[in-house]
């Protein structure tokens, strides 16, 4: 059965109240209704992945976990106390001084009042929708929909945006009138309408530079208290071990805070394909190192179901290709009696992104060339005898701080797409548009003006953070929760105040992490280099491939130029792939015409276990 994630709202008493609409499922068995003589109000959860607490006319609810203060054991129940009194006093959300990755839902009788707010971290998304008489917020998107009781909309304006980052950046969604809760925003309805604020942004957290000698075990002392809390929160929790340093340093630690001496379980999906081989073998290898029981969790049925089934379970689209895998790797999991997954997102956007190289070698050549007409002849002369790589560094070089030139890492970070495509098909200048909306969230979260810091902020805003979000709902969806430990905002402090010698080490993306992992696992599985090649998307879409068929049923899109369309289907690009995201999506929410098919078959595991040698 689907479990809910949570659903909420408010409405004029005698309207249509959507308190008698929302579906009871074995999976909810925490809910709350409250009617005065001018409204309905109601907030039901699902306590595999929330806490909901009540006092008459108020309920709060608790998405993921939350810290008052630095010491003592994780306790949410004093944490909704202390906010309940803060907010009665108030009104008020005292929030400033809260730690870790949560989303709170408030709702107040008295005041006829719903106050949402999202730390900024938060993995998980939260939506909400301005009704006629009311406001009606939910975890999970197509659950929005379903509630909302009308036929939706597509939102035409995002549509570029999408087609360029395989999501919508920011506070849109694909729906017109839906929105999405933004990292450290609160929102608040009344009967005087909605009202948004940022409440925080990474300027928030800015604070003493920590010295450089203490970046190592600063990193391993904060990794280590998040990674209890975790435990605490959900002690039945197994990672999904990919072996990449993240996952690799986050099964490490947790195996050093266990008890007795059971091998510890982790997950990892398969697919058997050459193109992804590599990827199972990294994984198995690492579980080998680090002394886990894996379970490879199969995904050898048609892509086209474990799209399907995501899109139709969460109204998003994939951001990327094996996005579509999480729902059957929680199905898996849970079905082993698993309670909550550890994920190692967002590591790479707070220790370093491999294209963090590009940003180094560009400030060597300038400290090289100084002058900015000899870069630009340098990059002429390399470009024209086929360096191509060395000309790009040297046209960065003289734009290292220019973030709205297209062909910046700000631009290029976590941006799949067929660029010359997004333009012939929505117009000269849609692509610069996209790019300049998408780069405004380093505005909202007032980033310095440093290229480094930039780049990272944009990959985590606008790449990790969307990931977490729709791989959370996807547990959720399942009936369990899914933990990030890099995504805790005392994880996001600590990066934002290392040096730029401990964060950005010249040429080594991660060489925190690394040498912490090496400590824990020794240097083999720590320098190791990662040799995977990914989904073969392209060869499916092919003629001939598994995806062809549904190439040939794409539905006719008034935005979708004619030339473009027989070239990418002639040869498929990133364009290809994300117009059949679309069209899939809009077949199962918009015109109705696929069944919402909500669960791909749960496949047979197969069990590797291993013992360090």
């Amino acid at each position: 059965m689907n479990s809910m994630s949570f659903v909420g709202g408010i409405s004029k008493r005698g309207s249509q109240g959507r308190f008698a609409d929302v579906p009871t499922t074995e999976t909810v068995n925490e809910d709350w209704g409250w009617s005065n003589e001018s409204s309905e109000l109601f907030l039901r959860g699902a306590p595999a992945t929330c806490r909901l607490f009540t006092w008459d006319g108020l309920a709060m609810l608790i998405r993921g976990y939350a810290r008052s203060g630095s010491a003592g054991p994780l306790d949410l129940e004093r944490v909704a106390e202390e906010l309940r009194c803060h907010y009665l006093e108030t009104g008020e959300l005292a929030v400033d001084d809260l730690d870790g990755s949560f989303t709170i839902a408030l709702c107040d009788s008295l005041a006829e009042r719903v106050v949402l707010y999202r730390n900024l971290i938060g993995a998980g998304f939260t939506y909400y929708r301005q009704t006629a008489d009311g406001l009606l917020f939910a975890g999970n998107l197509a659950e929005l929909v379903d509630l909302s009781g009308t036929t939706p909309e597509a939102n035409r304006s995002t549509l570029p945006g999408f087609f360029l980052f395989r999501c919508v950046p920011g506070r849109e969604t694909l729906f017109e009138d839906i929105y999405r809760l933004l990292p450290g925003e609160e929102i608040q309805w009344d009967r005087r309408g909605l009202k948004r604020r940022q409440r925080h942004t990474f300027a928030s957290l800015l604070g003493e530079t920590i010295p450089a000698s203490e970046a190592m075990e600063r990193t391993e002392a904060m990794l280590d208290a998040v990674l209890r809390d975790c435990r605490s929160h959900r002690p039945g929790a197994a990672n999904l071990l990919s072996g990449g340093v993240d996952s690799s340093y986050i099964q490490a630690v947790w195996n050093l805070q266990r008890s007795g001496d059971e091998m510890p379980p982790s997950y990892s999906i398969s697919v058997d394909h050459p193109h992804t081989w590599m990827d199972t073998d990294y994984a198995i290898t690492a579980s080998q190192a680090l002394g886990t029981r894996h379970i490879l969790v199969p995904a050898d049925e048609p892509y086209q179901g474990y799209l399907t089934d995501t899109m139709a379970n969460t109204g998003e689209p994939p951001n990327h290709v094996q996005s579509a895998y999480f729902g059957q790797l929680a199905r898996a999991m849970k079905a082993d009696g698993v309670q909550a997954g550890l994920c190692g997102e967002g590591a790479d956007s707070l220790f370093g992104l491999g294209t963090s190289n590009q940003i180094h070698n560009a400030g060597v050549l300038r400290r090289m060339v100084p002058t900015r007409p000899l870069r630009d002849l340098a990059a002429s002369f390399t470009g024209l005898v086929g360096w191509s790589r060395l000309a790009y560094t040297f046209r960065l070089s003289s734009r290292l701080n220019e973030f709205g030139w297209l062909e910046h890492p700000v631009n290029q970070v976590a941006a799949f797409a067929d660029w010359g495509a997004v333009s012939e098909c929505f117009g000269p200048g849609t692509v610069e548009a996209a790019s300049a909306e998408r780069r405004s969230l380093l505005e909202r979260y007032r980033l310095t003006s440093d290229p480094m810091d930039r780049v990272h902020a944009m990959g985590f805003l606008g790449e990790a953070m969307d990931s977490a979000g729709l791989w959370a709902t996807l547990f959720q969806r399942a009936g369990m929760d899914l933990l990030c430990p890099f995504l805790d905002s005392r994880m996001l402090r600590l990066a934002l105040n290392l040096p730029h010698t401990s964060r950005y080490p010249f040429r080594r993306p991660k060489e925190l992490l690394k040498s912490a992992l090496a400590r824990r696992a020794g240097t083999r599985i720590a320098r190791r280099v990662k040799l995977g090649f990914g989904q073969p998307i392209f060869a499916w879409m092919a003629p001939g491939g598994q995806l062809r068929p549904m190439v040939d049923r794409l539905g006719a899109h008034p935005f979708v130029d004619a030339a473009t369309l027989a070239r990418v289907r002639q040869k498929p690009t990133w364009f290809l792939y994300s117009l059949l995201v679309y069209d899939t999506w809009y077949k199962l929410f918009i015109d109705r015409s696929l069944p919402r098919v909500t669960a791909a078959p749960l496949m047979r595991r197969e069990v590797q276990t291993h013992h360090v040698g």
